[in-house]
């Protein structure tokens, strides 16, 4: 019985040397993050290799923060300027095949389809959430989401149809 509790510690403490375990090298054996941040579109665009969808600051939200999710999303969260604020999250990816189409990150929300300045757009209530929704289409070789907080209804519907839908026709 004792070789055996032998054998088993000695195999263990091996296996934790050889993959990193001992020493306090726990550090080194986390996963990296896969949301890295920028300071600009530009440097963003730079890193994922394609333009994403914007809003200029004409319109009455500032761009707050951009990522780059997995070397292949952009991802940039807005702010309007006027109270209360409302904010929300703007997404572009191209497609691929490991995508499906819906890179919102939304899960568990019951989509609906509804047809914007031509666009069929997924069109769904935050879950869990008040004054909360997202959407989120294809367009040519990219796929698009925005993803709301604190915006009636109403709001997030003029964002979709004079904003985003109109922005993604024209640019993209």
């Amino acid at each position: 019985m004792n070789k055996k509790i032998f054998r088993l510690f000695s195999a263990l403490a091996v296996g934790a040397a050889c993959f990193g375990f001992a020493g306090g090298t726990e550090a080194a054996m986390a996963l990296p993050n896969p949301m890295v941040s920028y300071d600009s579109v530009a440097a963003a665009r730079g890193a994922a290799g394609f333009q994403p969808l914007y809003l200029p600051s004409i319109s009455g939200y500032r761009m707050n923060q951009v990522w780059v999710i997995g070397g292949d999303v952009i991802d940039m969260e807005y702010v309007s300027e006027d109270l209360p604020a409302g904010k929300f999250r703007l997404r572009t990816a191209r497609c691929t095949e490991r995508m499906n189409g819906d890179i919102s990150g939304i899960h568990g929300a019951k989509w609906g389809e509804e047809r914007i300045n031509g666009l069929p757009i997924a069109i769904a209530d935050v879950p869990g959430a008040s004054n909360a929704y997202a959407a989120h289409w294809r367009y040519n070789n990219m796929f698009f989401s925005v993803s709301v907080e604190n915006m009636t209804y109403r709001e997030f519907q003029r964002l979709l149809e004079y904003g985003l839908a109109e922005m993604t026709i024209n640019c993209f």
